[in-house]
């Protein structure tokens, strides 16, 4: 296919998936995952719905059978961060050599551009892998435990994830895990003038544990440690008898999310307060795969890409297929940045050469040594 037939393929497609709505928590995302099996039906692709735990919407899972060896896993997923109307108030626009809309670049645009990877692929006369797996998840934004859609994954020679690549267009060869905590402090509320002495200030708690929390991460420069909501207290006049906090730890290293996970349930004894941790989640790191970075750079510089690879503070769900001990690769999808913005966008000059881009690496690690 011509380059400009490619952009204007994915672009028509990608208009169509982002004038739907489908935000985490609702069942719109099974409209999205239906137009890409629409898509790649015809090439005699089997498919299985998923159903995810704790989540309306289910996942899907489309399998391209071919005449190899090993196994390749490509994952994306169709839940947004906007809520229902979006599309309408913002809808999809083209200005130049960029397309904007909710969810273009997390990650509507992956999902075309892996679809569009599976057809080429479908296209050539042999296929070298047992069965290419295509794993759309259906609630990556929102999810606090391993999804049911990676499942398909595990014994994989390599997992392609097309999350956008980053602004510059480099890949993302590795990802921080993540420790989600709400910390909650009981004391005792109190008249703040006439009772004072009866209160129990769960502010003045919760003030130094802020302290201790986000200095975990002193001495250890791969971690961040970050109190992101605060909430206390009922009224004005009150000595305050509730606090909470919302805790975000990351780091790329085992060892210090072990650290934190230790010393995050030792908080210090004060008299007449109470304190609860109530876990949102812990997602893993994905570990850095050097044959399989190094794999994708060198087949980029061929297509005339000029791309590297970074770590990224963010999860995906490439954290869970690295966990299951399978090669993982990110941001293969489009150039982009902005993300969960108003202003979200990707780029598409570089679409041809990012679709062969992904066709061939999948070609590339079916004949990489075990």
């Amino acid at each position: 296919m011509p380059d400009t037939a490619v952009i204007e393929t994915f672009c028509g497609r990608l208009e169509r998936l982002v004038a739907i709505d489908s935000p985490s928590g609702g069942i719109e995302q099974e409209q999205v995952a239906a137009e890409l099996l629409g898509w790649l039906a015809p090439l005699g692709v089997s498919h299985h719905w998923i159903d995810e735990p704790d989540n309306p919407a289910r996942s899907l899972a489309v399998t391209l059978p071919g005449d190899g060896v090993p196994a390749v896993s490509l994952l994306g997923h169709t839940d947004t961060v906007f809520p229902l109307g979006t599309a309408g108030e913002r809808p999809f626009r083209r200005a130049g050599d960029r397309c904007f809309g909710p969810g273009v670049a997390d990650m509507k645009g992956g999902l075309v551009l892996a679809a569009m990877a599976v057809e080429r692929l479908a296209a050539s006369p042999r296929r070298p892998f047992s069965e290419l797996r295509l794993l759309i998840c259906a609630d990556e934004e929102t999810r606090l435990r391993a999804p049911a859609a990676t499942e398909p994954a595990r014994g994989s020679a390599a997992a392609l994830v097309f999350e956008c690549a980053r602004e510059n267009g480099n890949l993302v060869s590795s990802r921080k895990g993540a420790i989600w905590r709400t910390l909650h402090v009981e004391g005792r509320a109190a008249h703040a003038g006439a009772d004072t002495a009866r209160g129990r200030s769960a502010v003045s708690a919760l003030a130094p544990e802020i302290e201790r929390i986000e200095g975990l991460a002193t001495g250890r420069p791969e971690m961040t440690s970050v109190i992101t909501t605060v909430q206390a207290g009922d009224a004005a006049n009150t000595v305050p008898g509730w606090a909470r906090a919302t805790i975000d730890i990351r780091s790329s290293l085992a060892a210090d999310l072990d650290h934190a996970l230790a010393a995050l349930d030792q908080p210090a004894a004060r008299d007449g307060i109470g304190y609860r941790l109530e876990g949102r989640g812990t997602w893993p790191a994905m570990p850095y795969s050097a044959w399989l970075a190094e794999l994708a750079t060198g087949l980029a510089g061929e297509l005339g890409l000029d791309i590297g690879h970074e770590l990224s503070g963010g999860v995906s769900d490439g954290c869970w297929t690295g966990a299951y001990g399978v090669p993982t690769l990110d941001g293969l999808g489009p150039s982009g940045g902005s993300d969960h913005t108003a202003d979200e966008w990707i780029e598409v000059a570089s679409l041809p050469a990012r679709v062969e881009l992904a066709a061939r690496l999948v070609e590339a690690a079916c004949r990489a040594p075990a």
